[in-house]
């Protein structure tokens, strides 16, 4: 799922924060305050870093079925964007707008 989150993102105008799956669920929970997240996306094998989110989890089970929760999130997309797909998105005009937001821990 990643290439498409971060396609997705530049699409919706929002900002990607990738997090390291090495770190542990007080670090990762910081970062998610911090960066103030408004939606995760998560692969089923790392939930556990994500419990007690305050913010909506989308589920990646790779399986691209339609129960898939990860598929219902995109078909739940395509139906509030009409399917106008990239033409019918409005761009960011100013080219020095955020995209996405990396953070570096270092264990001391």
């Amino acid at each position: 799922f990643g290439i498409e989150a971060y396609h997705g993102v530049l699409g919706a105008r929002a900002v990607i924060c990738s997090i390291n799956t090495r770190l542990t669920h007080g670090e990762v929970a910081y970062i998610l305050e911090h960066s103030q997240a408004r939606l995760i996306l998560v692969d089923h094998e790392y939930t556990h870093l994500v419990k007690g989110a305050k913010v909506p989890v989308v589920v990646i089970n790779d399986t691209g079925r339609e129960d898939d929760p990860y598929e219902q999130f995109l078909t739940s997309g395509r139906e509030f964007s009409g399917e106008r797909g990239w033409p019918g998105l409005e761009w960011e005009r100013n080219e020095d707008a955020p995209c996405a937001l990396n953070y570096t821990y270092v264990h001391l």
